[in-house]
């Protein structure tokens, strides 16, 4: 019988993290086998038609008088079965694997919140797996800074040619503006050293922190991700359950040890009147609860 396909087993993802899903499988399967041999067999049937023909003679009196002559005929079919055997190899791919192992959490009711349903932080806690739709937001901090290297770059492009007489003071404005991309450049890999990543998916009933390892990434593309409405599959790992309970941003860097003061002084500079003329995204380095930590399995379409 030919397994019925639905539109929701059909995923794209943009984000996967295999060895999670073979994992997770392993677990739920107790073991599973990635390729199984499928024998299939072909009866190729041919019939030969066989006539018998034979004559005999009475053996008595009659056949002294009358020789009777019988001819009989005799059909036979003699059918001749050739069997040929053909192995095949069920191969499944990570994206299939990923189906299956999001159909096994349905089926076991192991995922606690699928993506038709609104977000209910209260109804969340940390081990369990959700399903969630939205469109993704960069971590502001690193949003913020990569839009600032974008900004001069774009600046450096339509800026004027200096008058002869301004070439020194253009040099010099020049030498200020690339020592502050090279320690803008340097910040960005300081809050990427984990080789993670932050995304932040809201929702009117709460906010998740996807903590996504930037390997997974599909063609290591991060601009996939945004502008985009797509479906997170994750495990959850921090719950905030309301306001007076927060989500650090800036957890996985240096910039964790500042206390509140510090960071604060650290952060007024990119808050100055210069830079209200552009469109750079609200700073934040925290995210307030309702908020959750999500580790990120999947990212689909």
């Amino acid at each position: 019988m030919k397994k019925e396909i639905r539109k929701e087993e059909l995923l794209i993802p943009i984000y996967l993290n295999e060895k999670t899903v073979l994992d997770m499988l392993a677990i739920i399967e107790d073991g599973f086998s990635m390729v199984s041999e499928i024998s299939s067999s072909n009866q190729v049937t041919t019939t030969t038609d066989i006539k018998a023909r034979g004559g005999f003679s009475t053996k008595a009196l009659l056949d002294k008088l009358l020789k009777i002559q019988l001819e009989g005929s005799i059909d036979r079919d003699r059918t001749d079965d050739d069997a040929s055997q053909v192995k095949l190899e069920k191969v499944h791919t990570n994206v299939s694997l990923l189906s299956k192992f999001r159909t096994k959490l349905i089926e076991n009711k192991l995922l606690s919140c699928k993506s038709d349903n609104k977000l209910d932080i209260q109804n969340i806690s940390t081990g369990d797996f959700i399903e969630l739709e939205g469109e993704l937001q960069k971590n502001p901090m690193i949003d913020i800074f990569e839009q600032f290297i974008d900004m001069f770059r774009l600046v450096d492009i339509f800026s004027d040619k200096p008058e002869l007489g301004n070439k020194k003071a253009h040099s010099d404005k020049k030498s200020e503006q690339n020592a502050i991309v090279k320690q803008i450049e340097m910040f960005l890999v300081e809050l990427k050293h984990t080789g993670t990543v932050d995304f932040i998916l809201e929702s009117d009933n709460g906010t998740l922190v996807l903590s996504a390892q930037e390997q997974y990434l599909q063609n290591d593309n991060i601009s996939e991700i945004l502008g985009g409405r797509f479906k997170v599959l994750g495990k959850v790992i921090k719950v905030c359950n309301d306001e007076n309970d927060s989500i650090n941003l800036l957890r996985k860097t240096t910039l964790n040890i500042l206390d509140n003061d510090s960071m604060e002084e650290f952060l007024l500079a990119f808050k100055s009147e210069d830079l209200r003329m552009y469109n750079l995204p609200q700073l934040r380095t925290e995210i307030k609860g309702p908020a959750a930590i999500i580790i990120p399995v999947a990212i689909y379409a």
